[in-house]
């Protein structure tokens, strides 16, 4: 009788703990200079985790897990781990006491800009994650991978929500107004596919504009270019798309001669008259690798 009590009051102890921290986050207001914005629809929810196609040796990094609602869904599955970075301060204990019983769970306080994730770097299987609208290149750059950077992680998928217009133009393909050098990087280090758009109304509070599901799969860096490819081509985009509405032929004058531009048209077999939203992925890497032979 005296154990069945004990465990009573350990049971109205804990509750009572997140009934507190439930009052408190009752007034919590999200932050505009964070850009929260929490996903609420269940329906949303269960395709992350759906698309996540989780199993026991997944170790989830989650970005900005929020109320948990996400960090719930994926906890329950069969994953090894689950590590959450939350920027906001004001949401540490909440989760905490939240996910205080639950052994796969871990989280740190933090901006994922500049924390150091080289302790469980190798160990993080996939990346999840509500991007926030103004650190979505950033965020890219870190977890799907830069060009010309040898990676040192595994990812097997970035799963992320993003602004719909930023995944628009990463899918896109040559001659669409859409095209830019963002779509060129992105679609030669990773394969992309975009499960659903996702309306304003799925979150708390509404965002001015749709978001998209995404799901990335890093290449390796064997299936990758060479690094000095791939430098190339990042050197050739910066230049071109600094004046997308001019002419390859004259934007490519600042790094080459009128002779040897005339010569990477013959070799590559590409009119330089072209803009650079009009050039396929093929032809970016033709334009690089013969650029570096005209240059050696």
């Amino acid at each position: 009788m005296f154990l069945f009590v004990g465990i009573n009051i350990k049971c109205i102890f804990n509750l009572n703990i997140l009934f507190i921290f439930w009052m408190n986050f009752r007034n919590y207001h999200q932050k505009k200079r964070f850009g929260q914005h929490w996903l609420v629809n269940k329906n949303i929810l269960e395709k992350i985790k759906e698309v996540a196609d989780l199993n026991e040796n997944d170790f989830i990094l989650e970005i900005g897990p929020g109320r948990g609602a996400l960090t719930s869904k994926l906890l329950d599955s069969e994953i090894k781990k689950l590590h959450a970075i939350e920027l906001d301060k004001d949401i540490i204990d909440f989760l905490n006491a939240k996910f205080k019983n639950n052994i796969k769970f871990s989280l740190q306080q933090g901006d994922i800009l500049s924390t150091n994730l080289d302790s469980i770097n190798k160990k993080i299987t996939k990346v999840v994650a509500n991007i926030p609208y103004n650190i979505s290149g950033p965020i890219l750059d870190i977890f799907v991978g830069r060009l010309g950077i040898i990676k040192n992680c595994n990812y097997k998928k970035v799963i992320f929500l993003m602004q719909k217009d930023v995944v628009d133009r990463i899918l896109a393909k040559e001659g669409s107004t859409n095209s830019g050098a963002l779509s060129v990087r992105m679609q030669l280090i990773s394969k992309i596919k975009k499960i659903c758009d996702v309306a304003p109304s799925s979150f708390d509070p509404p965002p001015k504009v749709f978001s998209s599901l995404v799901v990335f799969e890093p290449l390796s860096n064997e299936l990758r270019l060479d690094v000095k490819s791939e430098k190339y081509i990042d050197k050739l985009l910066r230049i071109s798309y600094n004046s997308r509405r001019k002419m390859l032929r004259n934007t490519l004058n600042s790094i080459l001669s009128k002779e040897e531009i005339n010569k990477l048209s013959d070799l590559s077999e590409i009119c330089l008259n072209l803009r650079p939203q009009d050039l396929s992925i093929n032809q970016w890497i033709s334009l690089a690798e013969n650029c570096i032979k005209i240059k050696e």
